[in-house]
């Protein structure tokens, strides 16, 4: 196995092992939530972003269900500090949840939780976004993928779904090749591939 598939493999246990810190799962199921997992980690794309991504929906949307889950996600071991926006009016539909926490290092995750309105413009879209990566992903973009992510500089943040359209539409394969197809990109909006709204 090549040296930085390791890498991902172990980086990616130790992602699932700060999710299981934080409860999130948990705390949201107690709630009577349905959670998925969604971003990298859904894409078997992890590498080392300490973000950990959920997309979770109550039914009827219950804004206390989110308080009381993200109250018991506060309690857990190394967490720092909450926050959250209410986007319920805005085309997202959701109440925006981010937590940060240090792991035994001292190491910072960000612990993102989308509550997402049943029926709005985004309900499942990221789920089947991932699934979709993750079923055009060979050996081959699997690795070119995971390098960029290895090269590219922590700053600015470049969310991983641009290196996957780079890689398996576009069929970008080195960093460099990258960066200046992502200065070409308009990355203020949310990239709708592969799958359209």
């Amino acid at each position: 196995m090549e040296k930085i598939l390791e890498e991902a493999q172990k980086n990616t246990q130790q992602a699932f092992g700060m999710l299981r810190q934080t409860r999130a799962v948990t705390a949201w199921d107690l709630q009577g939530a349905e959670v998925h997992l969604v971003g990298s980690l859904a894409c078997g794309l992890y590498y080392n972003s300490r973000d950990l991504d959920l997309h979770v929906y109550t039914d009827p949307f219950s804004m206390e269900a989110g308080f009381a889950a993200m109250g018991m996600i506060a309690k857990q071991k190394g967490f720092q500090r909450l926050t959250c926006a209410n986007l319920l009016d805005a085309p997202d539909a959701c109440m925006e949840w981010h937590a940060c926490f240090h792991d035994e290092q001292g190491k910072e995750w960000t612990l993102d939780i989308m509550h997402i309105l049943r029926g709005s413009r985004y309900d499942g879209f990221f789920e089947k976004q991932a699934q979709s990566v993750k079923n055009m992903l060979t050996d081959d973009t699997r690795l070119a993928i995971l390098h960029m992510k290895k090269d590219l500089p922590p700053a600015p943040h470049i969310s991983g779904i641009w290196i996957y359209a780079a890689v398996l539409r576009d069929g970008i394969h080195t960093t460099e090749e990258f960066m200046k197809w992502y200065q070409k990109q308009n990355t203020r909006q949310i990239l709708h591939w592969p799958l359209a709204l």
